[in-house]
């Protein structure tokens, strides 16, 4: 038994690192629900492929597949922890265009998932997760590659309640980073500047 539950892991990781392929979402499923309903080996095996997987250089450019075809909230939530991943560690070395495209994607991803109140309480645990990456990308984008960010989460939040109030989230996460200066992740000028464009936000809105 142990042998055939290596060569389906050795399949499964094989199918699932294979970037010339299309991605097996129902694969990944399988894999990310043995990871927390499998026992033993089989857990043991399914984070062993999961982890290689997440450390890929490429894992990022499934993430958006995974989002959008999964069904599973833990596959989807994997999937964001890849991207958080990227965002802290490769983010500087990434081409421009890369960088746009995520923080682009990201935007309109939290836009359209808390523009609905009822999916905004269905889902609170993943739009907590994508705010959160929003943050990580603001902190390495804003103000230089990001002057507009305070005027573009205004503009949206005139658009939806339960959109401004998401983003009043962002803005109290992004003010946790500012005043928290233990991390040592951003210089003392940087955290002056967002702090007083964060008060900004508040007389805006």
């Amino acid at each position: 038994m142990p042998a055939v539950m290596t060569m389906l892991a050795d399949h499964a990781a094989q199918q699932l690192l294979d970037f010339n392929q299309k991605l097996d979402i129902n694969l990944l499923d399988n894999v990310v629900n043995c990871l927390y309903h499998g026992v033993g080996p089989q857990q043991r095996m399914a984070q062993e492929v999961l982890t290689h997987l997440k450390e890929h250089p490429d894992a990022w450019t499934r993430v958006d597949t995974i989002l959008e075809f999964s069904q599973n909230m833990n596959t989807k939530y994997y999937a964001l922890q890849i991207l958080e991943t990227v965002i802290k560690a490769r983010w500087k070395i990434l081409p421009r265009n890369q960088c746009e495209g995520i923080k682009k994607y990201v935007v309109g991803l939290i836009i359209k998932t808390s523009s609905d109140a009822s999916n905004v309480e269905k889902e609170k645990v993943y739009i907590g997760k994508l705010n959160m990456i929003l943050v990580q990308i603001l902190k390495q984008e804003w103000p230089k590659h990001w002057p507009t960010f305070i005027s573009d989460i205004v503009g949206a939040s005139r658009t939806s309640e339960s959109l401004c109030q998401n983003n009043m989230v962002i803005l109290k996460l992004l003010s946790e980073e500012v005043f928290d200066f233990s991390s040592g992740q951003m210089t003392q000028v940087k955290a002056k500047h967002l702090k007083d464009r964060t008060i900004d936000f508040w007389l805006l809105v």
